[in-house]
């Protein structure tokens, strides 16, 4: 004869951990007095038997049966079944393989007699009776704790539990949300997250460390990024447009609800585009014109064989005051790019500490601080362990500097950028597609125009107007 032990704690219990113990330690000593010093364990760990999900467990101890294990030992009854379906086909494997229950608490039974089919019957029904009465009591609570607003659940995605905001994790969102609005798919999104490094949640805790466009959507369509409360009782999965809104919620908000909408309106529609969106211009609507203020768009052609293409502000009847000015677009993306990776390497100082120019020249004294106690000891003018420390409190302060720099508004494109290393900017800028480097820009200057120029001339740097962010 042959024995396993079967062992479940269910998602609404608390002291997860402990009652496995609890549970183990209990039927192992009941096994023994039964004659089984070693009985095999199967464990289904925080899983439900009454809300229908799979229980790998429970589906591993079925097989044993078949492979020969005569008696199954449970802390109680209602821990090996909750509904009457799972009981009879239970009592149908055991027709074949006969088995007997042996409990914990509320003693053992004989699945092949009448009599022990009897009083599984009786068991199973009082249980999912009880589970039933339970999750209604459960669905009420909970519905009207959604309809109050109040948090629910444990932390998520840009927020701590309770709904504490996190700064640097909100900051991806606003990216991920103006992307998508712009335009982008979940897919160019999750690509983005990826090659930015940016972890998600729990990337730590036995995950691959990756988004995959799934997580993105489940993100941007959830009504908690906007501050709002939403509510969905037998819905396992999102829907393609979110769960249903019951009102505002008692957290701060990081997109607005009219975004949040947008976002679900897109994601709903059936006639979707699931193509990715048309390559954008380095500068195409960021670049203004210094007549009317509309944003530039590209013109003319790139090919093997010469570049036409310019920036231009185009003509518009109902308008009279557009059209009229273009600029050179490589003459002009080049020049952005080089402003670009002088600030970068060179910020400008600021009289306020938490502005986007401040954090930015932080980091680069950082930087030169660590190279200069690298050099400190290789000349032994420090000692190793004089090293360490001040090597250590630096990392330290970095890791501060940059975590709050990714948390300014849009400041998480320059997420790992080699701030202060001129050669690995350049590297680093060249890595990176349109879309990121279009964030980068915008994530340092405010305002970008140009002022109109005369024609036939070369391209002249004065006619571009740049407002940098402080």
């Amino acid at each position: 004869m042959d024995a396993a032990v079967y062992l479940r704690v269910s998602q609404d219990r608390t002291g997860l951990q402990t009652g496995v113990q609890r549970q183990q330690e209990d039927c192992l000593a009941h096994a023994a007095t039964l004659g089984f010093a070693y009985p095999q364990v199967f464990i289904d760990n925080d899983v439900s038997a009454f809300d229908g999900g799979r229980r790998n467990g429970y589906d591993a101890l079925v097989a044993q049966v078949r492979a020969g294990v005569t008696h199954i030992i449970v802390w109680h009854v209602d821990r090996l079944y909750r509904q009457p379906r799972e009981l009879e086909d239970l009592i149908d494997l055991v027709e074949q393989h006969p088995v007997r229950i042996e409990a914990v608490r509320g003693g053992g039974f004989d699945l092949n007699t009448a009599e022990g089919r009897l009083m599984a019957r009786q068991l199973v029904a009082i249980a999912a009776y009880e589970s039933g009465h339970k999750s209604d009591r459960v669905k009420r609570a909970n519905k009207r704790l959604a309809e109050q607003g109040a948090w629910h659940g444990p932390a998520r995605y840009g927020y701590g539990a309770g709904g504490v905001l996190i700064p640097e994790q909100a900051a991806v969102i606003r990216q991920m949300a103006d992307r998508f609005l712009s335009g982008e798919s979940l897919r160019s999104i999750t690509a983005w997250l990826n090659r930015s490094g940016i972890p998600p949640l729990r990337a730590g805790a036995g995950t691959s460390g990756l988004w995959h466009p799934y997580t993105v959507r489940s993100v941007l369509s959830s009504a908690r990024i906007s501050g709002q409360r939403a509510y969905a009782p037998d819905t396992r999965a999102d829907p393609a447009g979110g769960r249903e809104i019951l009102g505002p919620g008692e957290w701060e908000p990081i997109i607005t609800p009219e975004e949040t909408a947008k976002i679900r309106a897109i994601l709903a529609d059936p006639t979707r585009r699931r193509t990715t969106a048309a390559r954008p211009t380095l500068l195409g609507g960021i670049a203004r014109c210094g007549n009317c203020g509309a944003g530039l768009t590209i013109t003319g052609k790139l090919s093997a064989t010469g570049n036409t293409q310019r920036y231009t502000c185009q003509k518009d009847p109902s308008r009279p005051e557009r059209g009229g000015l273009s600029v050179n677009a490589g003459h002009l993306d080049d020049y952005i790019t080089e402003r670009i990776l002088h600030r970068l390497t060179r910020p400008r100082p600021s009289s306020d500490k938490e502005s986007t120019s401040a954090l930015l020249g932080r980091v680069v004294e950082i930087n030169t601080r660590l190279g200069q106690l690298e050099q400190d000891r290789a000349e032994r003018f420090i000692t190793s362990s004089e090293h360490r420390v001040a090597r250590f409190v630096a990392e330290d302060a970095l890791r501060e500097t940059e975590r709050q720099l990714v948390a300014t508004e849009d400041a998480v494109a320059l997420y790992a950028a080699p701030i202060g290393n001129r050669e690995a900017l350049q590297a680093w800028w060249h890595a990176l597609d349109v879309t990121d480097r279009r964030a980068v820009i915008t994530t340092l200057i405010i305002r970008l125009r140009i002022a109109p120029g005369k024609p036939g001339r070369s391209f002249d740097p004065t006619r571009v107007l740049i407002t940098y962010r402080p």
